[in-house]
């Protein structure tokens, strides 16, 4: 009875220790939860081909405070799709382009668009201009901002463009859970903000 006692008073000491090891351990990889808006099916009938092109002048995304948190990132997303309803699912891993091309995809087939793998089949190609990911700790916040152009272009011309950005911080309790959760809530936010039906309905 004795020791049993001494295993219930260590218990709550050694739950914090694991914490704190938990805590600090950094992953090859990064967790983000893409959370998707009301599905309609809108926009059925309309056919896209997404390209993605990156113009940042640094490819990193993390800032000069963020980098020694995530020492060991690989580059590689493991991406989530979050329904509703407690409805949620690991989609697969990705790099970062590959990570936003596959969000976006989520977001038009969500509307009724149909996505294609080849360009000459679809009607318009979606474009992805990104222009800003960035993930930094400033004192005890992490802060993430994401800036990108949508582009609609059909027969080579460009019909409507739409220019995105965002920002979001959450303090800093576990590095890599709370980055994570940040990083999820700020590209949900700029991927959601984007209104396809304006882009695509725009006067030709």
């Amino acid at each position: 009875m004795k020791k049993l006692n001494q295993y219930v008073i260590l218990f709550p000491q050694i739950f914090l220790i694991a914490m704190f090891i938990g805590g600090c351990a950094t992953k090859s990889y990064i967790n983000v939860n893409y959370r998707l808006p009301v599905s309609s099916n809108s926009l059925e009938g309309e056919t896209v081909f997404i390209h993605f092109t990156d113009v940042r002048a640094d490819k990193s995304i993390f800032g000069k405070n963020a980098k020694t948190e995530f020492k060991n990132f690989t580059g590689i997303f493991s991406f989530s799709l979050d329904m509703g309803k407690n409805k949620s699912f690991v989609v697969g891993a990705f790099d970062l382009p590959s990570l936003f091309k596959e969000a976006f995809s989520k977001k038009l087939e969500n509307v009724g668009i149909e996505v294609l793998t080849d360009q000459e089949k679809a009607k318009s190609i979606f474009e992805i201009v990104l222009q800003e990911v960035v993930l930094d700790l400033v004192g005890r916040k992490w802060v993430a901002e994401i800036s990108y152009e949508a582009r609609l272009i059909k027969d080579n011309i460009l019909i409507a463009k739409e220019s995105i950005n965002g920002k979001a911080e959450r303090t800093k309790v576990f590095r890599q859970k709370d980055a994570e959760r940040v990083l999820s809530d700020i590209f949900t936010a700029v991927i959601n903000k984007l209104d396809v039906h304006k882009l695509l309905k725009q006067p030709k």
